[in-house]
């Protein structure tokens, strides 16, 4: 009876554990179904241990359901979250000259350091939605607010852009293709101490597409602006049957296309990675008929047209175009980077995407202008220590056939910042920036100009943590300039920064970026 009783109790045992090891192995994520094994061929099933005679048999086997094959088959996540998003970018300061004045910018060149620039400010606002199919998109608004604020004009008007308005929608194909329509500041990398974008800056109405994976990135883009002026844009009023209506006579929509491929070089070694990028651009503005007006006196005068009010001239269409690469290195330190840049403008791009072209040819057109452009900046830093640097030199033509006047030159510009970081949040800095220019004419005194200046600076900071890019950064600035007689003879007669060598700038200012969606 004993032995019966034992047989019996190690016989419920073993069940139980069977049980529990059963109950311990983890659920598949597929369902199962019932399927013969006449399916198997004798070899298959020889080669898996199975003798004849399990035609028969029942195996379980899964199936994919329509849930099931979503998980397997799910697309890349999108890089578009559903939700709300925000963001800022923006710098608020005060000075003053100790004179009583506020405290003036002393830049000569075209891409200045950016330490003595005006209040300015971005606000983001987006959403974004994403199908569990992989299809995403995201609405972006972005508003800026530019100097000066209503305290130093009484009005309170403000001076505001729409920066970005547009949609992007990802995930409508198997490949990693987005497109995007709107109004968009479209742009790669930047200068931070020269707040400068010197390769690819464009903020058109247009759309575009672009493609990448882990190794290229390719992009397009076609856009519009108009300015209102007297150059692309004019009304008139005329008589109509209620008083007066006002009519269209000209308008020019400048078109600009652009195109830009990258390849990415991922740790090509241990502490090293690079990218090299290629970049055009092609501008074109439609001819136009410009119509005489009082206004227009110094523009027929020029031309020796006759000042007939009849008359309307004729504006001849006009093109340009941009070429530009830039060699890319990073991965050395946290944060650490090296970009060189090259880029050359031509015709109706020499002037900008906004640029009117002056010093036009006997053809009134841009074509002959030349705009030559190399620049390269860099940061290292470790935990205690940081070092910016950035330098520039360019060469301007206008389009007209005289090569000795002030409006063709080279000009230049390097700045250095180091700082210490004494604690995560206190820091030390300093600024010393140097800018040159070399007119090819003379100057109001009939003499060759060679213009200096120098920037010293001096900048404690309070800062979000330590490293160059860490911001908010609350900073007090100190800023000596020095100016050459040259330098300052480019200042207008009688204003009283000419007579100045020395000239001295003290302000607080803050800086901060925050979820900025500033950049494609």
């Amino acid at each position: 009876m004993k032995q019966a009783t034992k047989i019996l109790v190690l016989a419920f045992l073993l069940s139980m554990s069977s049980g529990w090891a059963l109950a311990s192995e983890p659920e598949s994520p597929f369902p199962y179904v019932e399927e013969q094994g006449q399916g198997l061929e004798a070899g298959q099933k020889q080669e898996q241990g199975q003798g004849a005679g399990l035609e028969n048999d029942v195996r379980l086997v899964p199936v994919e359901s329509a849930a099931t094959r979503n998980v397997v088959n799910a697309p890349k996540p999108s890089s578009f979250k559903t939700g709300f998003s925000f963001g800022t970018y923006g710098r608020v300061g005060f000075s003053t000259d100790f004179k009583g004045a506020g405290g003036k910018s002393t830049n000569m060149v075209s891409h200045a350091p950016r330490l003595l620039e005006g209040s300015y400010a971005e606000l983001d606002f987006g959403y974004g939605l994403a199908l569990q199919d992989g299809f995403a998109v995201r609405v972006l608004a972005t508003t800026a607010f530019f100097d000066e604020f209503f305290h130093f004009t009484g009005d309170a008007v403000q001076a505001i852009a729409l920066r970005n308005l547009y949609a992007e929608a990802e995930g409508f194909t198997k490949t990693n293709l987005k497109l995007w329509v709107g109004s968009r500041m479209y742009r790669g990398d930047d200068i931070y101490l020269l707040d400068w974008w010197p390769m690819d800056s464009l903020n058109t109405l247009g759309g575009g597409l672009s493609w990448e994976n882990n190794m290229f990135k390719a992009q397009i883009h076609a856009g519009v602006n108009r300015l209102k002026d007297g150059n692309s844009f004019r009304r008139i009023s005329v008589p109509a049957t209620f008083g007066a209506d006002t009519i269209t006579i000209m308008e020019r929509q400048r078109m600009i296309a652009s195109g830009k491929f990258t390849w990415f070089g991922h740790n090509l070694t241990e502490n090293l990675s690079m990218k090299v990028s290629v970049y055009g651009e092609f501008h074109r503005l439609p001819d136009g008929k410009l119509r005489y007006s009082d206004d227009l006196d110094g523009y027929f005068q020029e031309f020796a047209l006759k000042q007939d009010p009849t008359l309307a001239a004729h504006l001849p269409a006009d093109l340009g175009g941009v070429v530009g690469t830039q060699v890319g290195f990073w991965g050395f330190g946290p944060y650490s980077h090296v970009n060189i840049f090259a880029r050359f403008a031509w015709g109706l791009a020499a002037y900008g995407e906004w640029g009117v072209p002056w010093g036009i040819s006997l053809e009134r057109t841009s074509a002959g202008a030349k705009d030559f452009v190399l620049a390269a900046s860099a940061n290292w830093e470790n935990r205690h220590f940081g070092i910016m640097a950035a330098t520039f030199g360019r060469l301007f033509i206008d389009a007209d056939e005289n090569r000795y006047d002030l409006d063709d030159y080279w000009e230049g510009a390097t700045v250095v910042r180091p700082a210490w970081f004494i604690t995560d949040h206190f820091h030390l800095g300093a600024e010393l920036s140097h800018q040159w220019k070399k007119p090819s004419g003379l100057g109001q005194d009939d003499t060759l100009l060679n213009p200096h200046i120098v920037q010293m600076s001096l900048l404690p900071s309070l800062s979000l943590n330590r490293g160059m890019y860490q911001r908010p950064q609350f900073r007090f600035v100190y800023t000596a300039s020095w100016l050459n007689s040259d330098a300052r003879a480019m200042f207008p007669r009688f204003d009283h920064r000419r007579d100045q060598k020395w000239q001295h700038y003290l302000g607080l200012q803050v800086e901060w970026w925050l979820n900025s969606a500033s950049y494609p």
